[in-house]
């Protein structure tokens, strides 16, 4: 049965009296009809709803559908981003988590099939490693690829100062997912999934890690969890064990830098020009590329000049602090000097004369003697 997931969940929002779950799965079985041109079946379930809803205010309706508040400070514990509203969800990925992103939208794509046979839905990611790296990113592009809504929980909203609230927060927000189809992303997960092994929590920590662990459980197909951390270290290890898929997002590689370069100054580049700037965009996380590109393309317009690799590498220069150790009385050959020579120390073979000469604008010469000046590193 190519529904069987929505309906399972619309009779049991039923059976549990839960309004919002059969609302929220019957709005997703509807979309679903009318995107396999099932329009006629479609506008029945319409038709029921319709029908159901007319005695009830719009503003119930919202409220049955509605992100949970902190009790503390009446905040809400998420924010809702639909996939319409993405812009920019364009991401390179190095192969491995590629292949591993790529395998979860296909288990997702097949939920119904598994479903049918018996196969519990993997819906669970783990996305841990060094930041400025792309994984909140990530979850913008499973949101647009799944078109679930992608609910952004605030760590400030879940963490409470009274004791016991936290567990309560999250159990909250769980139930909210349980009820509503979307992406639950929680961003600094080790904020909230910290190893229970610190007796200067009283009892807290385990409480809020205990109830996170039986809350990820629970949590049927339907919706998905993103959980993302920079310190993977620090999370409890029962918590590993609760995410089918557990990618790391490394900083970029060779060919992921050249990806981002070309998608982030929407220019083509030559192989050579490529090749120069993804060897010194080396060890960058691409929040770092992006920033390059970004203020680049901006000097350019404002100076009514072509992007170039002269203003490209003006603004890494700038990112690396290469110029920190120079005084207020440095002069344009001190300052050249030392561009060259960061830059024959990244890779002699890459960073020739030739192409050093090409990046300061000065002559092949001048290159040359501004390598041999003696001045302090």
């Amino acid at each position: 049965m190519e529904y069987s997931n929505e309906m399972i969940k619309i009779v049991e929002g039923a059976l549990k009296s839960d309004k919002a779950k059969v609302l929220s799965y019957t709005n997703l079985l509807v979309d679903k009809l009318k995107e396999n041109k099932e329009d006629k079946i479609a506008n029945s379930f319409v038709k029921i709803l319709n029908n159901n809803l007319n005695n009830m205010s719009q503003k119930s309706i919202d409220e049955m559908v509605k992100v949970p508040l902190d009790q503390e400070f009446r905040l809400p514990m998420a924010d809702i981003l639909q996939a319409d509203q993405l812009t920019d969800t364009k991401i390179a990925l190095n192969h491995l988590a590629k292949e591993q992103v790529n395998k979860f939208l296909e288990y997702h794509k097949n939920t119904n099939k598994l479903v049918n046979a018996g196969i519990k839905v993997p819906n669970t990611i783990l996305l841990y490693g060094p930041p400025g790296c792309g994984k909140s990113k990530l979850a913008n592009y499973i949101c647009l690829k799944t078109k679930l809504p992608l609910v952004i929980a605030r760590i400030d909203g879940l963490i409470s100062s009274y004791l016991g609230r936290t567990a309560k927060n999250i159990r909250a927000i769980f139930e909210y997912a349980q009820a509503v189809p979307c992406i639950l992303f929680l961003d600094e997960f080790d904020a909230i999934a910290k190893i229970r092994d610190d007796n200067n929590e009283l009892g807290e920590l385990k409480r809020v890690v205990n109830s996170l662990l039986q809350n990820i459980d629970q949590l049927q197909s339907g919706s998905i969890i993103i959980a993302a951390t920079n310190h993977e270290q620090l999370l409890d290890p029962a918590v590993w064990r609760r995410f089918s898929f557990r990618i790391k997002i490394e900083k970029p590689d060779k060919e992921t830098t050249k990806q981002l370069i070309q998608y982030f100054t929407n220019k083509k580049f030559s192989d050579k020009e490529l090749n120069l700037l993804t060897t010194a965009f080396s060890g960058l996380t691409g929040a770092e590329i992006e920033e390059i590109c970004q203020k680049a393309s901006i000097d350019s317009v404002i100076a009514n000049k072509n992007l170039s690799l002269e203003s490209l590498f003006a603004v890494f220069f700038d990112l690396k602090k290469i110029l920190d150790t120079l005084d207020g009385y440095s002069t344009k050959k001190d300052i050249n000097a030392k561009k060259a020579k960061y830059l024959r120390s990244l890779d002699e073979k890459t960073f020739s004369y030739a192409n050093i000469s090409e990046i300061l604008r000065v002559s092949k010469c001048c290159v040359s003697s501004l390598l041999k000046e003696k001045m302090e590193s």
